[in-house]
């Protein structure tokens, strides 16, 4: 747990009880006690600057507690560790309602990062970085080889924004039939297995292709 971070888990815990008014005031209580001590003297100030932020000139409530959380993670500012994030993110990700308004969100910010300069855009697997892609020209294409079943991430690597979270699935990166051989494939053009539309406004759209051992996908900026 991150000492100058160290309410995140508290809060998250208790964004998960059954009873949440109730959990979250306790919550309150243990955050304001560790604050007392002075290796999280730090850690309550960004604690008070958090709930600030929440609290906009309104009674404080759970909702403002979550949405900064969301507009923290959503526009890159939060400062958490890796087991933080993945705490705040399996909250939005448990309720719909917030999954949906963090999703906007990201939606909005990668939209408007797309205008600005040379667009990278980055592959990651449970392992990390497959690879980048920097899109000089947009609209333009831009393929990565040898991808393999699994779940993957793409990132706007200019600013960590991610762009789309799942799975790459065998149906569509790996052929269920006998390719031709390839000097009987020269000029025939291989159609793409499936097509996603990333942002959901027909700007980032993702194609995958089926190979023998693995496959690839296109990454396509419209603008």
């Amino acid at each position: 747990m991150s000492e100058n971070l160290y309410f995140i888990e508290i809060l998250a815990r208790a964004l998960q009880e059954p009873d949440v008014e109730s959990a979250l005031k306790k919550a309150f209580a243990e955050i304001k006690q560790m604050g007392t001590q002075k290796r999280y003297l730090k850690g309550f100030r960004n604690f008070e600057l958090f709930m600030e932020a929440a609290y906009l000139r309104h009674e404080i409530t759970v909702t403002d507690c979550v949405r900064e959380l969301i507009a923290q993670l959503a526009t890159g500012m939060f400062e958490g560790t890796e087991h933080e994030m993945e705490l705040v993110l399996n909250i939005i990700r448990s309720h719909p309602e917030l999954q949906a308004e963090y999703e906007e969100i990201c939606r909005w910010e990668a939209s408007e990062d797309l205008k600005q300069g040379f667009p990278v855009v980055g592959l990651f697997n449970d392992k990390g970085l497959v690879g980048e892609r920097t899109f000089e020209k947009v609209p333009g294409r831009k393929s990565f080889n040898d991808i393999l079943p699994g779940n993957y991430i793409i990132k706007l690597v200019n600013t960590g924004w991610v762009i789309w979270e799942g799975e790459l699935t065998v149906e569509e990166l790996m052929c269920t039939k006998a390719l031709p051989l390839a000097a009987e494939t020269e000029g025939i053009q291989i159609e793409h297995t499936s097509e996603k539309d990333l942002l959901n406004n027909g700007q980032v759209i993702l194609r995958t292709y089926a190979g023998i051992e693995s496959g690839s996908i296109e990454i396509e900026l419209t603008r």
